[in-house]
């Protein structure tokens, strides 16, 4: 069966197809192509909707009518509202050119004045949205404060000082389309250190310097040429003595007068009303802070003197030696050191007897036993009061 119907069809001729005639590209008007299409569906519209509206007749429902639409009316209404609105853009630029106009007309006196109160308003506007603003963030830190202390009291209160005020700022320059440095709270508890081995905080405000100093410059250091060694040479002990001799006998005067000072100072402190009290105290610590600093001084100049006399002294006797026909020597710094010590003791034994001197040797007794009980090692757990309260051992600390 299948080879009989091949057959068949073998033998049977083919129509040639037939040609069918292109006008769609001959028309130039697509309008008429698109109002077919628009018809066809303007047609099958209308009869779904007859069909539709004998069906609700039938049914008793309400009926439903198409809307009657043209094409052109848009168009129209189009074309009215670019008309409408390119007369109004001519009306603003003529506006525009008129006030110019009188702008340049106008004298400068009064376009200052009308500029100087605009400036003028915008600053009240400013000051009185940021009044608000700067009253909210304080109560915050005010908050944040009482936070902190209660927490370093053993409360445990947490406050976030600047969740409020930044979440408004945030949302109000969301809306302006604005963004604003100053939307963080003040940096017055953020630059402080928890810990002094903490380090050092600084302001995320504060900018970077961009200039960077990559060799470092020698920068000379002036000094006073009277006091230098350069130009002065090497100071002469005796002579600087001798030449300032007037200024041991001023300081002695002025320790005189000042202690007479302090008398008076005590007893206006005692005898003032309690009102006064503050300042008559803060008046005799001054007095006596400057009294002991000139007595300082006057120590400090008494023992140069001695120790510059014992010196010369023992120079002298050894030039007198050499001329005798002994040979040079020359003294070492542990003689030079127990000279002076003696020297400092019959110095103290002429002024306040034997008993300063003991009264001096017990104070140099204790302060070098007080320093080696410090230095001294501990066995663990050992008694002497050198271990810890938990029995450990001591460390030894540096002299």
């Amino acid at each position: 069966m299948a080879k009989g119907s091949s057959s068949k069809t073998k033998g049977r001729a083919i129509p040639p197809p037939e040609e069918v005639e292109d006008d769609y590209l001959e028309d130039d008007s697509e309008v008429d192509e698109f109002a077919e299409d628009y018809d066809s569906d303007d047609q099958s519209l209308n009869g779904e909707v007859s069909s539709g509206s004998e069906e609700d007749q039938e049914e008793g429902t309400g009926r439903w009518e198409a809307d009657d639409w043209d094409e052109n009316d848009d168009d129209d209404s189009e074309e009215d509202s670019q008309s409408g609105s390119d007369n109004g853009e001519d009306e603003d630029d003529m506006q525009l050119k008129r006030l110019q106009n009188d702008l340049t007309s106008l004298p400068l006196s009064t376009l200052a004045k009308a500029q100087k109160s605009l400036s003028s308003t915008s600053k009240q506007r400013s000051s009185s949205s940021s009044s608000g603003s700067s009253r909210e963030d304080k109560l915050q830190a005010i908050k944040a404060k009482l936070a902190q202390m209660q927490k370093g009291k053993g409360k445990a209160t947490t406050v976030d000082p600047y969740s409020r005020s930044a979440s408004a700022r945030d949302g109000g320059d969301a809306g302006n389309g604005r963004d604003s440095d100053s939307d963080s709270g003040p940096e017055t508890g953020s630059t402080k250190r928890g810990s002094k081995h903490a380090p050092t905080a600084m302001s995320t405000k504060k900018q970077v310097s961009r200039n960077r100093q990559v060799v470092d410059v020698h920068k000379p250091q002036r000094l006073d040429p009277r006091f230098s060694s350069i130009s002065a040479g090497n100071l002469d002990a005796h002579l600087h003595s001798a030449s300032y001799s007037f200024l041991p006998s001023m300081l002695k005067e002025e320790l005189s007068s000042l202690k007479t000072a302090l008398v008076q100072a005590q007893k206006l402190e005692r005898t003032c009303p309690w009102a006064e009290k503050p300042a008559r105290t803060a008046e005799r610590e001054k007095i006596e802070l400057q009294l002991g600093r000139v007595r300082t001084r006057l120590v400090k100049s008494d023992n140069e003197e001695r120790e510059r006399n014992v010196l010369a002294k023992m120079k002298r006797e050894e030039r007198e030696k050499r001329e005798q026909g002994k040979g040079a020597w020359y003294m070492k710094k542990s003689e030079k050191r127990d000279l002076l010590l003696k020297s400092k003791f019959e110095s103290l034994e002429a002024k306040g007897g034997k008993t300063a001197v003991k009264k001096a040797m017990e104070k140099k007794r204790k302060k070098i036993a007080s320093r080696e009980k410090k230095s001294r090692p501990f066995a663990p757990g050992g008694g002497g009061g050198g271990g810890t309260s938990e029995g450990g051992a001591r460390k030894r600390q540096r002299v």
